[in-house]
């Protein structure tokens, strides 16, 4: 009976756990956040653009691996990474000008 009872209370909490994290996930996503991100799956460079502002190394780099359809699931994979911040090209490359 014990044994029942301690497995209840830890499945239990291990349930409120991942009930807060998605509210305080749920609570931290704004509207422009979900327009971005399904941007950044049906048209990856504008996702990138959405999130940083600017034409950057990332915005290229995802417009090239989009206007290519073999690699259309790269440039979604690439943009959701830089949306949320995993990787990104730019702040690596200096360009002149």
């Amino acid at each position: 009976h014990l044994d029942r009872t301690v497995h209840h209370v830890v499945h239990h909490h291990r349930h409120q756990t991942l009930l807060q994290s998605i509210t305080v996930i749920m609570v931290e996503c704004t509207g422009r956040d979900i327009l971005t991100v399904i941007c950044c799956i049906i048209v990856p460079p504008l996702g990138i653009y959405l999130k940083s502002e600017k034409f950057d190394a990332d915005f290229w780099i995802a417009l090239i691996l989009w206007l290519f359809l073999f690699t259309w699931p790269i440039a979604v994979i690439f943009a959701i990474g830089y949306f949320f911040e995993i990787w990104s090209c730019a702040g690596n490359i200096k360009l002149n000008g």
